[in-house]
């Protein structure tokens, strides 16, 4: 995990207040969100943070350039706090949005919240209005329900609003989380176990010295870190990835130069999408040499040697990491996602949602016996939310696979698997590319 980065801090015009942009946002997954939000701070070594959102909580973080003095701005004193603009933003409209704000130093800002949440892929700063731009259109394509706000009326409110709830708190080290009078206890304790110490080492002959004792290894706890391994580890599909690889099995032709598209299939990868068109011969003048020269660049093909060509190529996906993702409920999976499922059901030949299964970690070599202890152990732990999943299934027409993502969310696509199956008589349902997509929905508890 890299650092945080260093926010970008602009006065308030008229004001000594200050909007900090540029942090970046994680989803906190666990029931103790402050010490959750603590301890992913002083991961990403961040001086400051802020906690939003409800029901899903998000916090931001970013470290503060030298010469910032962390204690006064951020806890109070005579100047007013430290604000987040993307928390401020999603405060200011908690019915959600997005907007692309041009900021006084030129450069400009892309924000977006749902639900009072900011959005993690945005607070970014741009020095190109053309970068920020082609960003906010992936953010668009992926999120199409966002509404538009403009941007001067943005920074209006941004500059006259004050919030609590968008204060920057400055990150505390484990110390200092302590009580003063604890504190103190521990300082007394350990004066009055190194004095003695000092005393006989400055008394005694130096080959008369007590060899240091080693400190004790710490153990630990095979559950909490096979539970964590399995959240960097799972990785689900941006809802942008999954266009651009159905726009491209879109594009392939049906007839090209005598030879006739038969199926075309794509497996899903670390980073890649790996995908195949298998085109056979339908025109007694179709050459192998002819469909060799119209191939994309960069793709490959091979032939069987006289009837059949397979054309191999790769899409590029940027999957999410399961332990940077908002997951949805048991009860919204059950609800909203299903609802949705269910209003694009007129458009598939079929769409199967399973009941969902717990996702179980891999748990290290350990001892039947002390396997089970310990899984009920995890099991139970405030902080480690049961993960599960579902399997799901749709199959249809290839343009009807266009309507997705809209109502599904944390998703891990699998396959996409496309036939050449020529209809008698077209309908919605039914038409002559006939596409199965599968993955697998997550959920918590």
């Amino acid at each position: 995990m890299n650092r945080a980065p260093h926010f970008l801090l602009i006065e308030c015009p008229g004001s000594e207040r200050m909007l900090a942009f540029g942090l970046r946002w994680f989803a906190l997954i666990g029931s103790n969100v402050p010490r959750l939000a603590r301890s992913r701070g002083r991961r990403l070594r961040a001086t400051h943070y802020v906690v939003g959102g409800s029901p899903a909580m998000v916090a931001g973080y970013g470290r503060a350039r030298p010469g910032l003095r962390r204690g006064r701005r951020a806890q109070g004193g005579d100047a007013a706090p430290l604000q987040s603009a993307a928390q401020l933003f999603a405060l200011l409209y908690p019915q959600g949005g997005h907007s692309l704000v041009r900021l006084p130093d030129g450069r400009h800002w892309l924000v977006a919240a749902q639900g009072g949440a900011v959005l993690s892929q945005t607070d970014r700063v741009f020095g190109s209005f053309d970068d920020a731009q082609q960003e906010r259109r992936a953010l668009i394509a992926q999120r199409p329900s966002l509404q538009e706000h403009p941007a001067d009326q943005v920074w209006t409110a941004l500059v006259q609003a004050v919030e609590p709830g968008a204060a920057l708190t400055a990150l505390p080290t484990r110390w200092a989380e302590l009580p003063v009078a604890l504190r103190l206890f521990l300082a007394c304790l350990g004066l009055a176990a190194g004095a003695p110490l000092v005393w006989n080492g400055t008394v005694k002959p130096l080959w008369r010295k007590e060899a240091v004792r080693p400190e004790p290894v710490q153990v630990r706890d095979p559950v909490v870190d096979a539970y964590h391994a399995m959240l960097r580890g799972t990785t689900l599909h941006p809802a942008a990835g999954l266009m651009r690889l159905l726009a491209g099995v879109a594009a392939l032709p049906v007839q090209v130069q005598g030879w006739a598209l038969r199926r075309a299939q794509c497996e899903a990868g670390p980073q890649h999408w790996h995908c195949t068109a298998v085109y056979a011969r339908a025109h007694p003048l179709a050459t192998n040499d002819g469909l060799y020269a119209l191939r994309p660049a960069g793709w490959q093909v091979s032939f069987k040697p006289l009837e059949e060509a397979t054309l191999a190529w790769q899409v590029a996906s940027a999957p999410i990491r399961l332990a940077d993702m908002t997951l949805p409920t048991a009860l919204q999976v059950d609800t909203r996602v299903a609802g949705g499922l269910q209003g694009l059901r007129p458009a598939f030949a079929s769409v199967t949602l399973s009941p969902s299964t717990p996702l179980v970690p891999r748990m290290p070599s350990v001892p039947a016996a002390g396997r089970a202890s310990a899984a009920q152990a995890g099991a139970a732990a405030p902080d480690m939310p049961a993960i599960r999943r579902r399997s799901l299934v749709l199959h249809g027409p290839l343009r009807s696979m266009a309507l997705m993502p809209g109502p599904v969310s944390a998703v891990r696509w699998s396959r996409l698997v496309v036939d050449v199956q020529p209809q008698a008589r077209p309908s919605l349902a039914a038409s002559a590319l006939v596409a199965e997509l599968q993955g697998d929905l997550y959920e918590m508890d």
